[in-house]
């Protein structure tokens, strides 16, 4: 019963969150503050109600449509409030009501606001990046000392992904961006170097899968530019989870 609870707990403070996440992704690229003014529609501009911004169940409620001009809300709104909660959940089933399920799940919510403000604008912000490094910096701290993880693993993590993309980036012309490589320094960090390593390697997995369904369905071609920020997020997600038995499940057949 205590764990059902606190399952229901973590999944509506997911979706609470996750709001505030649609604030975000809107609000950064455009220079925005996102610590204070009230949401509003951005087809007529009027404030949203407080019982008209309660996550997920005001978008069902309303049937995805503004109250005041009856404009269509954008789905990405309740998805990105789901996903976090689900993330959490996902999370909180793999730690445990742990420390370090309030890293990761801040870790996720971070990688959620980069990969939707990066699949829309094409960019990963500074601030986002630099917020993961310092936290990164502190989940560090709290494994070395709490549970004896060696420092260096998450110093080599620093630069086990983002030194070979710079490189990449530096041999071939329009290889990766410079907001890519900042990421997977400062993931690196926060996980280590042997799941950020596999996270690139999953994320390039995962852009290629999704680069060959868009010529299968002839919505692109093989010279397409696909944003890579929102698939390396997801390696990160992926490796954060199932890392470890990944790994172990490949080595294992050698």
């Amino acid at each position: 019963m205590l764990d059902t609870l606190i399952y229901i707990i973590v999944f509506v403070y997911g979706l609470l969150i996750g709001s505030f996440l649609n604030v975000c992704i809107y609000r950064i690229p455009l220079g925005k503050t996102i610590v204070k003014g009230r949401s509003y529609c951005p087809s007529c501009n009027a404030l949203i109600p407080w019982y008209c911004n309660i996550p997920l169940f005001s978008y069902l409620f309303l049937r995805g449509r503004c109250l005041r001009c009856r404009q269509r809300i954008s789905p990405v709104y309740p998805a990105v409030e789901l996903l976090n909660a689900l993330l959490y959940l996902a999370v909180l089933h793999v730690y445990g009501p742990t420390p370090a399920f309030l890293f990761l799940a801040a870790l996720f919510s971070l990688l959620v606001v980069i990969a939707f403000i990066d699949l829309e604008h094409q960019i990963i912000p500074d601030g986002l990046v630099i917020t993961i490094l310092v936290l990164g910096a502190c989940h560090a701290i709290y494994q070395v000392l709490a549970l004896g993880t060696p420092w260096h693993l998450f110093a080599i993590g620093f630069l086990a992904a983002s030194v070979p993309l710079f490189i990449l980036g530096l041999v071939y012309e329009g290889g990766m961006g410079g907001g890519d490589i900042k990421l997977m320094a400062a993931a690196g960090v926060f996980i280590g170097w042997k799941l950020i390593l596999l996270s690139l390697f999953i994320g390039a997995l995962y852009a290629g899968v999704f680069s060959l369904l868009l010529v299968l369905s002839k919505k692109g071609s093989m010279k397409t530019a696909v944003p890579f920020g929102p698939f390396l997020s997801l390696g990160i997600v992926t490796c954060t989870l199932a890392g470890n038995r990944i790994l172990a499940w490949y080595l294992g057949l050698f």
